[in-house]
């Protein structure tokens, strides 16, 4: 997701919550303006939960926080990497393979690059961040 659009998700939500009978209006108000804040203040908040990899921002966990040590790894081999670059199956398995010292199965790979990366043929690309659906 780029920066602009986790600023516009953080007011929407901010903006739907307040209408809730339970919720006082004037936390989540607020909660929306703080999406305005100065970007250095935002960056610096997003970056504790999400890594930019050439202006995408991923969340550095998953649900399933086993995958976290292999998801970390797919996010560091983008990261060095050019933008838009392409990750082989073979690149993944064998960083894998050196960062973790073990074999990842199957499911372990096919559920974190599934959360990451769209299919490009036999190559897998980073998501685009734009907010659409998988």
């Amino acid at each position: 997701m780029g920066f602009q659009l986790i600023c516009q998700a953080l007011r929407d939500l901010a903006v739907s919550k307040s209408t809730s009978p339970k919720a006082d209006p004037r936390t989540f108000v607020a909660a929306a303006y703080s999406a305005d804040a100065p970007q250095e203040e935002l960056h610096e908040i997003i970056t504790k939960y999400a890594t930019n990899v050439h202006g995408v921002y991923v969340w550095k966990t998953s649900e399933n926080s086993e995958h976290n040590p292999l998801r970390k790894v797919v996010i560091d081999l983008f990261c060095g990497k050019e933008p838009n670059a392409k990750l082989k199956r073979a690149d993944i398995m064998e960083a894998a393979k050196i960062a973790l010292k073990k074999e990842i199965t199957t499911h372990e790979y096919n559920k974190v690059v599934s959360e990451l990366c769209e299919s490009k043929g036999s190559l897998w690309v980073l998501r685009s961040g734009d907010g659409k659906p998988k």
